[in-house]
């Protein structure tokens, strides 16, 4: 079966450092507020949203010279899952964190914290890797 299209924008190394940057910055910055409660907790998670986005695109730049550019974050995940299956899925289980991090769906709790970090760290991590 032929994968489905998805919007992407090219791009080179020098974006996929900077990408992987930005990544590392979001997790830094969800890991002063991980020990916090009550809303805090979605304001760390949805960090670790924004540094799993951030490393997939690192990730997809370095490793197929584009990066999903639409609206869709599923879809990102999706291109991700081209490069590394297991790295799709994190990224597939952080956006499902998006809606209520970021818009206020319900707060979340502090299991749903640490999956997200975990999630985070492995991007981050493999951004890091592939884009050094």
């Amino acid at each position: 079966m032929t994968p489905k299209k998805l919007t992407t924008r090219p791009g080179d190394r020098g974006q996929a450092k900077k990408r992987a940057g930005i990544a590392g910055t979001y997790l830094e910055v969800a890991r002063l507020v991980e020990s916090e409660e009550g809303a805090t907790v979605n304001v760390c998670v949805g960090l670790a949203v924004l540094a799993g986005i951030a490393a997939g695109d690192a990730i997809c730049l370095s490793a197929l010279g584009e990066r999903y550019s639409g609206t869709d974050h599923r879809s990102a995940a999706d291109l991700l899952g081209r490069v590394d299956s297991d790295l799709g899925k994190h990224l597939r289980k952080l956006v499902s964190f998006k809606p209520a991090s970021h818009y206020g769906e319900r707060l979340l709790g502090s299991v749903d914290r640490g999956a997200a970090l975990r999630a985070a760290e492995a991007l981050v991590e493999a951004a890091s890797r592939r884009t050094s």
